[in-house]
């Protein structure tokens, strides 16, 4: 018997089966091999596992589309296995009923290469999935032109369909997802929305080649709250499209609202210090002016520019003796009277005041500055 559209090719092995799981043809090449084939049962020419694969692609093949690509073992004459690379595919015989070609060729030593890739994947999908740190991966099903400008570029990479290919329990965590809910079956845009700063984020990895390291981003957590991550980025590209982009992210949320109110409440203290009427300096250790207030640089006609980082004992002799043998940089608050060098040159006497910043070892301290005949005659 011949079915319409096989060949014999002496390097192929090609046979079909009905839908009764019979044999309906064999080529001569797969007869030498697999020994007579006519209206044996498919079992008999297929071990079991490659058996359940075919019959498996005998439910969903559809009519008419490309074969589809899979590993087999086939039971040679002789009752030995054989691993072969095949391509299965759904045909009409004359009858008008439905059956199935398969059209193969002997991959000696093709298993086990094989195996020892999905060994190796399933290796390293171990180590992603028990690392400490964030992995993730975007697949673009859409691949992104990146023949276009920048803008149509940037456009791409939120409106083009896209999924989660990998990410592991490190990313839910970050994400705070509910316990069973899997991350990689969600959407990208829920994560990783489009907004200005997103934007931002896609043009930073368009400047810098694709290949990025520790730059700022702002996602969304699961519940909705925004997360300030830092990402390194790297990516695939083939015939000038973008088809992945992975990388790895640092959940910096809790540095950046630290560093916001570290900041709010530096700028805090320096709208203090500008409205303090007496003069302040703040001096290290080692005499240098760290910071000093408009009512300093009005007293003694110096400009911060003029002062900071640099030793106070130009203007202000910090060595000489206070009142009961005590020193400037002590643990307690000081108070003695001295003359301070005004930038026109005459001296000013002033009540000064010293106080450490910290109680324990201090490194910073704060002096406070009187024109002496302002001030109650020191006891």
């Amino acid at each position: 018997m011949t079915i319409d559209g096989t060949c014999d090719l002496d390097a192929m092995l090609i046979f079909v089966f009905d839908e009764t799981e019979t044999i309906r043809y064999c080529s001569p090449s797969a007869e030498n091999l697999l020994g007579t084939c006519g209206q044996r049962h498919l079992s008999q020419l297929v071990e079991a596992a490659s058996t359940k694969i075919l019959l498996e692609l005998a439910t969903t093949l559809p009519v008419g589309v490309p074969p589809t690509p899979s590993m087999l073992t086939l039971l040679t004459r002789e009752g030995s296995m054989i691993a072969v690379a095949a391509q299965v595919g759904r045909i009409t015989l004359p009858d008008h009923s439905s059956a199935w070609r398969v059209t193969a060729i002997p991959t000696p030593g093709f298993e086990r290469w094989i195996n020892d890739l999905v060994q190796s994947k399933a290796l390293l999908e171990s180590f992603a999935e028990l690392s400490s740190e964030a992995m993730w991966c975007i697949e673009f099903s859409e691949p992104v032109d990146l023949s276009v400008d920048d803008d149509d570029v940037i456009r791409q990479v939120f409106e083009n369909d896209c999924h989660w290919l990998m990410c592991n329990s490190s990313m839910a965590r970050i994400y705070n997802l509910p316990p069973g809910l899997d991350l990689n079956k969600q959407p990208v845009a829920q994560y990783f929305p489009r907004t200005a700063e997103n934007e931002a984020f896609v043009r930073q990895i368009l400047e810098a080649n694709f290949s990025i390291d520790g730059v700022l981003s702002i996602d969304t957590r699961h519940d909705g709250a925004p997360i300030y991550v830092e990402n390194t980025v790297r990516t695939q590209i083939h015939d000038g499209h973008l088809l992945r982009m992975w990388g790895t992210v640092r959940d910096v949320t809790d540095f950046r609202r630290t560093n916001n109110r570290l900041s709010e409440e530096a700028r805090d203290v320096s709208s203090i210090l500008g409205a303090a009427p007496d003069a302040i300096v703040v001096v290290n250790r080692n005499r240098e002016v760290i910071a000093l207030n408009p009512a300093f640089e009005r007293l003694s006609g110096w400009n911060a520019e003029q002062l900071l980082e640099n030793d106070i004992n130009s203007i202000l002799d910090l060595d000489c003796p206070l009142p009961g043998g005590g020193c400037w940089y002590s643990i307690n608050r000081q108070r003695w009277l001295a003359e301070i060098k005004a930038q026109a040159g005459k001296p000013i006497l002033c009540d000064i005041q010293s106080a450490p910043v910290d109680e324990e070892a201090p490194e910073r301290f704060v002096l406070s500055l009187r024109p002496a005949n302002t001030t109650e005659n020191l006891t």
